[in-house]
């Protein structure tokens, strides 16, 4: 237990990192209107976070792999803090865009490592860990999406009074890391990365980017399509934003609740398999409502489903890389590239194929279902017990 309490500081982090994330996303407009730009350019801040875990996921893993997880983590939350008060004096908004850059690199270097992390702590729990981090990490998107419009009335409307507060509680995760981290192990450090990768990895990236790109972007194009029905604009934006917002609840706790409960129970393969079942029934529902009706109640169940059966898969996969290395050294890089994978999807997919589904959503329908059906039908092959040096593709479930 106190292993798991040790962790408290991390997930902290996480959560902090997630909820200065999504505190824009309620605020688009005002934050355009006080910085004099387009919406274009405020939704390009929210998505530098996906940017920066392209560029620097495979650096965090390296970091961790020959230093520690405790040098990552605290170059993480250094960056979080010196960004996010960069943001919240910002006086315009190439100071902003500087500001913002700075925060989102804290990101991939909290993050990309996990899998280190994770089997450092406990190899026979590390759906656990990895479910947990990653839940908290959607948990603080979530609370940023759903609390920050109340805030911002607490606080007349003022945009340095939100930024400040994300600083803050930046600064708290900073102030409150080295004490939990002192006892992250350290033993692997400077090992090589040599057989980091496995190509059977690949089977795992296909998941995550199918799964993270899709929970992106129709939590992108909600309000579009509903306003394409015929529905008012501010019904349209309220309705878009709350199904936004319970994806990323679901989110949080389906990687919390789903993966601790099947390694619990010894079922890894059966929950994988459960899970993306389950992402590709809620999928299909959510496509199809969208894409011809404007039916809010099933809307906003489907885009919760999505995000609990969905992330919970995306969750236990990402843990499945690190049955294809042996030590925890490698396993940080293992779930470094398999962020990077994911987040190649978040940044190409959502701008694309959110066109195409609006514009013909039928085939907009079949493709999204018969691309996560792939991922269901994957799910029996991925690895979900112990690596197995005979059969490094393979091993017992």
């Amino acid at each position: 237990m106190d292993r798991y309490i040790n962790l408290l500081p991390y997930w902290f982090l996480n959560f902090t990192i997630g909820f200065g994330w999504f505190t824009l996303s309620p605020i688009v407009p005002d934050l355009s209107a006080h910085y004099a730009v387009d919406t274009a350019s405020i939704l390009l801040l929210i998505s530098l976070y996906g940017y920066t875990m392209v560029a620097f996921a495979l650096l965090s893993g390296y970091l961790s792999a020959k230093y520690s997880v405790r040098f990552s983590l605290i170059i993480s939350a250094s960056l979080s803090v010196i960004g996010l008060i960069i943001r919240s004096i910002a006086p315009d908004y190439v100071v902003l865009f500087l500001g913002q850059i700075i925060a989102a690199s804290a990101y991939p270097l909290a993050l990309g490592p996990v899998g280190a992390l994770a089997q450092s702590i406990n190899r026979e729990r590390t759906n656990t860990v990895i479910g947990v981090s990653v839940g908290i990490l959607f948990l603080g998107m979530s609370a940023g999406a759903l609390i920050t419009p109340y805030l911002f009335a607490l606080f007349k409307d003022s945009i340095p009074g939100i930024f400040m507060l994300d600083a803050g509680l930046a600064v708290v995760a900073l102030a409150i890391l080295p004490l939990g981290s002192r006892t992250y192990p350290r033993e692997y450090a400077g090992k090589s990365l040599r057989g980091s990768f496995r190509p059977g990895m690949i089977k795992n990236w296909y998941v995550g980017l199918i799964i993270s790109a899709f929970s992106v972007m129709f939590g992108g194009i909600a309000s579009t399509a509903l306003m394409h029905h015929n529905v008012s604009e501010g019904s349209a934006l309220a309705y878009g934003g709350a199904m936004s917002g319970l994806a990323f609840l679901g989110s949080a706790l389906g990687a919390i609740v789903l993966p601790p409960l099947f390694e619990k129970v010894k079922l890894i393969r059966a929950g994988m398999v459960f899970s993306s079942a389950l992402s590709l029934v809620s999928i299909i529902i959510l496509t199809y409502f969208l894409a011809f009706t404007s039916n809010f109640n099933v809307l906003l169940a489907a885009f919760f489903m999505f995000g609990f059966f969905g992330n919970a898969f995306w969750s236990m996969a990402m843990t499945s890389t690190t049955r294809y290395v042996e030590d925890p050294a490698r396993a940080g890089f293992s779930t470094s590239m398999y962020s990077v994978a994911t987040n190649l999807g978040v940044a190409l997919i959502p701008t694309f194929f959110g066109v195409f589904f609006l514009a013909s959503p039928v085939y907009g329908v079949v493709i999204t279902s018969m691309l996560v059906a792939a991922a269901f039908i994957l799910s029996f092959l991925l690895i979900a017990g112990r690596f197995n040096t005979n059969a490094p593709e393979q091993a017992p479930s």
